[in-house]
C-alpha cells in the first residue's frame, strides 16, 4: 500500500511541494480573522482550495497579494473624518 504525500507536519508549517498552508495558520501568521482572509478570496485576491472541509490558502497567491500590497494597490482614498482631516491638512499646507 503506497502512502500518502504529507502535506503538513504537526505544527501546521507547509511542507515546501505542496504550495499550500492551512488557513488558519496563515491567519494566525498574519494576525487577521477567518472572515478576512474568507473576504480576500470572494474579491479573487488570492486563491484556496478546499480539501476535506478545510480551507488551505495558496502561497504563491498569498506572495502576489503582498507584492501588490506593497504596490499600494488596494489602497483607499480617505473618507469621512479622516478626508475632512486630509483637505484641512492640504489647504494649511497651500497657505504656508
Amino acid at each position: 500500500m503506497t502512502a500518502l504525500p504529507q502535506t503538513c507536519d504537526h505544527n501546521s508549517q507547509a511542507i515546501a511541494n505542496t504550495g499550500l498552508r492551512a488557513a488558519k495558520a496563515v491567519c494566525r501568521d498574519r494576525g487577521i480573522s477567518d472572515v478576512t482572509l474568507w473576504r480576500w478570496e470572494r474579491r479573487g485576491w488570492i486563491k484556496t482550495v478546499n480539501i476535506c472541509g478545510k480551507k488551505y490558502a495558496d502561497l504563491e497567491s498569498l506572495a502576489e497579494f503582498d507584492r501588490r500590497a506593497a504596490r499600494g494597490e488596494f489602497a483607499r482614498k480617505p473618507s469621512g473624518a479622516a478626508l475632512k482631516s486630509a483637505e484641512r491638512r492640504a489647504a494649511k499646507e497651500a497657505s504656508k
